[in-house]
């Protein structure tokens, strides 16, 4: 099934390919740019955290597709024990997908717990990838020093938590209002994907990246530390933004649209 709209000139379309439902938003054709986007979301979040930079982007030439992972959104819905083992890298299949239907050398942009399926997947994939954007990404093994002691029962759904631990956690910067309506588009999460994010288990060859890569940490992230998101970005020899007074929900923070305007920025400069 499929439906379309039109907003401020961008098309929106949403589709489900393969079990993966897909948000694209096309730019007007003039202007358009050669490279779309493909935006992975973070854990307990869907592709509705990337609405607003759709828009922004579409009105500056950027196609883009977001997508919720299986077992979010309208994706397919996993059996439950296949869903609680499933861990973060296991998201190459749906980035994957997004990429194949976007077409070209896509910019690839993940946030949190997709910031590491996007690293992953840019370190192993054979596609050509014209950029790699990592916003507040959850690192790797060997750049993370102290477990972020969440507790994850691993035969259980991970929250989403309560609504005040929830806004201290992914949208700290909103108001009231705001906070409010974000709170019940969160859904659990897998808990291997939690133990993963919080224990920094994951192994990346990150040697093996070959697109330029933008890193963007954020100074009051509680989940993902500017220090630990630093450290990936100066190994990666990525080029790094530091946001002062932003917490990990980079997307959702009212200061969105200065980050997308650096974002935007950046890929000029390598693109």
């Amino acid at each position: 099934m499929r439906s379309d709209s039109k907003i401020n000139g961008a098309a929106k379309s949403e589709r489900v390919v393969r079990g993966v439902a897909l948000a694209e938003v096309a730019a007007p054709e003039a202007g358009r740019k050669p490279h779309p986007m493909v935006m992975v979301h973070g854990g307990c979040h869907g592709a509705w955290q990337w609405a607003n930079l759709q828009q922004w982007f579409a009105g500056r030439g950027w196609d883009s597709t977001a997508f919720d992972w299986l077992s979010h959104g309208r994706s397919e819905q996993l059996p439950a024990e296949e869903w609680a083992r499933r861990e973060i890298l296991a998201l190459r299949h749906e980035i994957d997908i997004a990429c194949d239907e976007a077409g070209g050398a896509p910019v690839l942009i993940g946030h949190s717990m997709g910031g590491l399926a996007s690293l992953s997947y840019a370190a192993t994939t054979e596609r050509e990838l014209a950029a790699v954007v990592l916003l507040a990404p959850v690192v790797p093994r060997q750049h993370a020093v102290a477990a972020i002691e969440l507790p994850v029962d691993p035969d259980q759904p991970w929250g989403p938590p309560d609504p005040d631990t929830a806004r201290t956690l992914f949208y700290s910067g909103v108001d009231d209002e705001t906070a409010a309506a974000l709170y019940p588009r969160l859904q659990p999460e897998s808990p291997a994907a939690v133990w993963q994010a919080t224990r920094w288990t994951a192994e990346v060859d990150i040697a093996a990246v070959r697109a330029p890569v933008l890193v963007v940490a954020a100074e009051k992230d509680l989940l993902t530390p500017a220090d630990y998101v630093m450290a990936l970005a100066e190994d990666l020899g990525a080029e790094r933004i530091l946001l002062p007074d932003v917490g990990h929900g980079v997307t959702l923070d009212p200061g969105w649209p200065q980050l997308a305007e650096r974002i935007d920025a950046w890929l000029k400069t390598v693109l």
